[in-house]
């Protein structure tokens, strides 16, 4: 008999237990048989029982229990007689991860079972509550099929089902609105859509946290509108806001594409101001002022300049930011508590289009309420102060913009109605895309370059577009490629 066990479990399921079980049954009715025991937390216990995690580790172990794993399979395919059992019992959330494992064990000939536990036990390595039941729905949301469904020892009580509810509610529907911080950002979304967002917390000032959404929101396309202000947001241990970048902000093809969830349609005729967008990053640099009745004044962090960027306090490019900006710390301090947002060139970060190195200022916008400064007033605070500001385009006819993009050699433009002054699309330019598109990754396989995770949202219906036609495309040489790219870039309409 050679068979493989997959369990799936939040953490405090009894999964290493139950998997304990499984190995003693086989073992007593297969007493010569090889028993492999697949677990992360197995190989993240030393020989004195210290149990130690960090992401590099669990890494490790992924990898680690992989490779036992196939070798465990192809010992079984060159073996056929001998009596095999592979159990894998880490939680296994991800229903396309816990698939490639099942598929790979079918095609060496392995029976499968796939075990699905309900417990609720204290789990050993004392997982936040909100984590283990962001596992828990996840594992609801990724249903297996055939996957075995054992009864609960420690069954779910009242009040936890009541949380997990909750949770659900916020993976979907209207959003509630904190009017005191105007934020979608809410206690309850921190609390409750857990799942949907990395809380990071600051090395340098360890009462701060930064939030960004979560990988899988970007590539599935499931920004709800508390996630479009997680590109950077910082808070505090009070949840309360302390550094407000820019919202999310999608490129024109995203917001006219089917089933946007942030549609778009805009006529030819509409006049609209274009900004022309630095191929940098973002620096991020806010002068903190609390008053005396928040609860984190006179923090380590209050009265100081933070220095961030769309994932960090702490990173290379914090470093790069502050060396670029703490020229105008009294420019800052002039408006407390407000975030100012500069696209930074520099040598130790060199982008696909060549820029002038240095640092322009392309947004303000106050902590408190989320007010950004209009275009106009970012321009008077540059004049008066010495900041770059980009080239603006003024009052153009869309289709106007659209016929100039396909020559400029720059990376596009930030696209605003020119009567509102509202923000409506990134919109990159022809020689920018097939620039990135061709020229940032050495890797000439199509295929890899055709999965989405692995290349920008902007290049999304672009992908979409070859795969339609990947047998013509894949018969071009390069120059041909880059002409295939660049007729359906000009098809903007």
């Amino acid at each position: 008999m050679q068979k493989f066990i997959l369990i799936r479990g939040h953490q405090g399921s009894g999964k290493t237990t139950f998997a304990k079980q499984k190995l003693t049954e086989f073992a007593e009715k297969f007493p010569h048989a090889t028993i492999i025991h697949l677990e992360n937390d197995l190989l993240l216990t030393d020989e004195n029982g210290v149990y130690r995690w960090s992401g590099d580790l669990v890494d490790k172990a992924q990898r680690q229990n992989l490779a036992t794993f196939k070798n465990a399979l192809k010992q079984g395919q060159q073996n056929p007689s001998q009596d095999i059992l592979i159990v894998n019992s880490n939680t296994n959330q991800k229903s396309s991860a816990c698939i490639h494992l099942i598929t790979m064990a079918k095609r060496f000939g392995f029976d499968v079972e796939i075990y699905r536990l309900h417990n609720f036990f204290d789990n050993t390595h004392n997982v936040k509550r909100a984590d283990v039941l962001t596992a828990y729905v996840n594992l609801n949301n990724n249903k297996l099929r055939d996957e075995i469904h054992v009864p609960a020892v420690k069954p779910i009580d009242d009040e936890t089902q009541a949380f997990v509810d909750k949770m659900h509610t916020f993976s979907k529907g209207k959003l509630p609105f904190d009017e005191t911080q105007n934020t979608f950002v809410t206690e309850d979304y921190l609390t409750f859509a857990r799942k949907n967002f990395v809380k990071k917390q600051s090395r340098t000032y360890p009462d701060l946290y930064v939030l960004k959404y979560a990988r899988h929101v970007f590539y599935e396309n499931r920004f709800d509108n508390a996630l479009l202000e997680m590109r950077g947001l910082v808070i505090d241990k009070h949840h309360q806001i302390i550094v407000r970048p820019f919202k999310k902000v999608f490129n024109y093809f995203e917001r006219i594409a089917k089933n946007s969830p942030y549609p778009i349609a805009i006529a030819d005729e509409r006049l609209v101001n274009a900004v022309v967008k630095v191929n940098g990053f973002l620096g991020v640099c806010t002068y903190v002022d609390l008053a005396k009745n928040h609860p984190s004044f006179n923090a380590d962090f209050d009265k100081k300049v933070l220095y961030s960027t769309t994932g960090s306090l702490d990173s290379s490019f914090v470093e790069m930011t502050k060396n670029h900006c703490e020229q105008y710390e009294n420019v800052f301090k002039q408006f407390p508590n407000h975030t100012f947002l500069f696209e930074i060139t520099d040598p130790e970060d060199v982008h696909i289009i060549n820029e002038n190195f240095g640092e322009t200022l392309i947004g303000v916008i106050d902590v408190a309420t989320g007010e950004q400064f209009s275009e106009t007033r970012l321009d008077e605070i540059g004049e008066k102060f010495g900041l770059k500001r980009p080239e603006t385009i003024k009052k153009i006819a869309f289709g106007e913009l659209k016929n100039l993009l396909k020559t400029v050699k720059h990376e596009g433009f930030m696209v605003f109605d020119s009567q509102s002054g509202e923000l409506l699309f990134k919109l990159k330019s022809p020689f920018y895309l097939v620039s990135k598109f061709f020229g940032r990754s050495q890797d000439k396989n199509l295929a890899s370059k055709l999965n989405k995770q692995n290349v920008d949202e902007e290049y999304y219906p672009l992908v979409d577009y070859i795969k339609v036609n990947k047998e013509a495309f894949n018969a071009l040489d390069e120059l041909g490629k880059i002409t295939f790219v660049q007729q359906f870039l000009e098809k903007l309409d």
